[in-house]
């Protein structure tokens, strides 16, 4: 979700012990609206590289899950986090006369980076090159199903343009295939991953905003959510994909932040410590109910990010003209998801990336 990221050690957090307490239940849980669905299908135009919104950010980021514990987070930036807990973390800072798009807009490059689009399996070939001895990634993703979005791919933070909006499509599910080295060590690897095109209209508008991406060798579980200030509005997408297929996206859900802690040291913020999520909908193939719910005691936070102090000193004024305090924390846990479709009922299991972004006060 976010496009700020910094290779600073984490800060302790939480400063005391989490205990998991009982969940709310979930008939209780205030949900987001939904939205008109006008669209379940996102074609490549969808993914298309714009580069020229005025007052807007755009973000490609590719989540991936690999087999031999790794988790990468691909933008401007690659991030790697190994089961050993080392991790790397580098922003690239390409110039302008190096950051090429490609004629059909679906490719971009730049100085150590590549995202190649594949136009017969609607896939792409990532390639980070910061040195074998440092760390280099080439991975193929070969998507499961279709591409998604939402209420024609808008979705709005008033009631018109002018208020600020994101547009948004989703690959929910790749598999992924490819060498990742680090530190001298080059590693053939396989997983999963799930990848998303975005733009932000004013992104100072929003107040906060939560990610969710579960992944395992067969199913996923993703949710995509922002908050405007003071409880305005919520705006939702989940998607529940099985045996490589989606099965339903939703936008009648929550994330709950069921306990926190604030980060006195650090943010200031109220950060979540336990997280429940409900995901509620229908499949979209025979409209059978969907019901999800997931419960998160956070204990292996992967960063905790002050954006303002990652920026050069001009972004950074002008990024704080809009927005106060701008935090971002990232977490990678085990997950078990509840999941019900009509009359069956089963889990899904995996490894989760989880991110909670603060950009206001309130």
């Amino acid at each position: 979700m976010s496009s700020w990221f910094s290779s600073a050690p984490v800060l302790p957090f939480p400063a005391e012990p989490v205990v998991r307490v009982v969940d709310p239940v979930a008939s209780t849980v205030a949900t987001s609206p939904p939205l008109a669905i006008n669209s379940l299908v996102a074609s490549p135009d969808d993914f298309k590289w714009r580069t020229n919104v005025p007052s807007a950010t755009e973000a490609f980021t590719f989540y991936l899950t690999l087999s031999n514990g790794t988790y990468i987070l691909a933008q401007m930036t690659l991030r790697m986090y190994n089961s050993d807990k080392t991790k790397y973390a580098s922003t690239l800072s390409p110039s302008m006369s190096s950051f090429k798009v490609s004629d059909d807009k679906l490719s971009v490059a730049c100085e150590q980076m590549q995202f190649t689009y594949n136009s017969t399996t609607r896939g792409y070939t990532l390639v980070f090159d910061l040195g074998v001895d440092v760390a280099a990634v080439k991975v193929v993703l070969t998507p499961t199903d279709a591409p998604f979005k939402v209420n024609n791919g808008r979705l709005p933070f008033g009631t018109k343009d002018s208020d600020g909006f994101v547009d948004a499509a989703f690959y929910p599910r790749h598999e992924a295939k490819g060498t990742v080295s680090f530190e001298g060590s080059t590693t053939n690897v396989v997983g999963w991953g799930s990848s998303s095109h975005v733009v932000q209209c004013k992104p100072q508008v929003p107040a906060k905003w939560n990610f969710v991406n579960l992944q395992n060798e067969k199913d996923a579980i993703m949710l995509y959510e922002f908050d405007l200030p003071k409880g305005a509005k919520c705006t939702s997408i989940g998607a529940v994909i099985r045996n490589g297929r989606t099965i339903a996206v939703t936008t009648t859900n929550r994330s709950v932040h069921v306990q926190k802690q604030n980060d006195s040291k650090f943010s200031g913020y109220d950060v979540p410590t336990q997280l429940f999520i409900v995901l509620i909908g229908k499949t979209q193939d025979s409209g059978e109910d969907v019901h999800v719910e997931i419960s998160i005691v956070q204990k292996n936070l992967l960063d905790a990010i002050d954006v303002l102090a990652q920026l050069p000193y001009l972004l950074k004024v002008f990024i704080q003209t809009f927005i106060t305090a701008p935090y971002v924390y990232q977490w990678y846990e085990d997950v078990s998801a509840k999941v019900t479709i009509g009359k069956d009922s089963f889990t899904v299991d995996g490894k989760a990336f989880i991110e909670c972004a603060f950009l206001l006060k309130e």
